[in-house]
């Protein structure tokens, strides 16, 4: 009797543990989807009433930016969101990646992608032949005339794997439409602008500049443009830094 007890007891510990540990997994590791889009649910991606916020109207929306992510209201509450397109922040999240595209400055951070604008930073469209170094959470694989690509709200991406071993990831497609041939023109572009570039639009927020008795433009990635005229049309070359 008193084994058929001792044995009953064990079940019934090992099964509650079971129960409790399993829930707790879910609850901090799970998924939650949002307007197709699935986010990790971690900790530190709860909205704390009790750390400092910046409050960002955006679209009738009073939208709350916190330690680098975005939440909206939910009835009583906040909960993480996507940012749209055109919300402006004032100061990248810690963290950030940079690179370009051509030569534009972008960044990174969490899936979404920040231009300067003035002096603030601007939320937009994942530029294609942008080069990231993780994918946005939620990417799922698709294959595509038998090739692997990684697929997130009409945006493609394609694994590569540099020299030094190091996976990157490529966008080679944009709203939905696969871009092949623009990817394989981006493989060869460079990691950044170069002297003797030319553009045929200014970067954002250049500003007119007098140096040497020479009008020139100076962008907010520091190099120096000069307007070319070549027939009937305006160009940009880059001439400095």
């Amino acid at each position: 009797m008193k084994t058929n007890r001792y044995t009953f007891a064990v079940v019934f510990f090992l099964t509650a543990a079971l129960f409790f540990s399993t829930g707790s997994f879910a609850q901090r590791y799970g998924y939650r989807h949002d307007r197709g889009r699935y986010y990790n649910y971690y900790p530190h991606r709860s909205y704390y009433y009790n750390q400092p916020y910046v409050s960002i109207a955006f679209g009738n929306i009073f939208y709350r930016y916190q330690a680098g992510y975005f939440y909206r209201p939910y009835g009583a509450t906040f909960q993480i969101a996507l940012p749209p397109f055109g919300i402006r922040i004032g100061a990248l999240p810690y963290g950030y990646r940079s690179f370009y595209v051509g030569p534009d400055p972008y960044y990174y951070y969490n899936g979404i992608y920040y231009r300067p604008y003035r002096n603030q930073y601007e939320v937009v469209a994942p530029p294609l032949g942008a080069v990231v170094d993780e994918l946005p959470a939620g990417a799922k694989v698709t294959v595509i005339d038998g090739k692997k690509y990684y697929e997130l709200d009409g945006t493609f991406y394609e694994e590569t794997i540099t020299p030094n071993s190091d996976l990157k990831y490529t966008v080679v497609g944009t709203d939905g439409v696969l871009n092949t041939g623009d990817a394989n023109n981006n493989a060869n572009t460079p990691a950044g602008p170069a002297i003797g570039d030319k553009t045929d639009t200014l970067p954002a927020d250049s500003k007119a500049v007098v140096i040497n008795g020479q009008k020139l433009y100076a962008a907010p990635s520091g190099f120096y443009y000069k307007e070319v005229i070549e027939g009937n049309k305006v160009h940009y070359e880059i001439v400095g830094k």
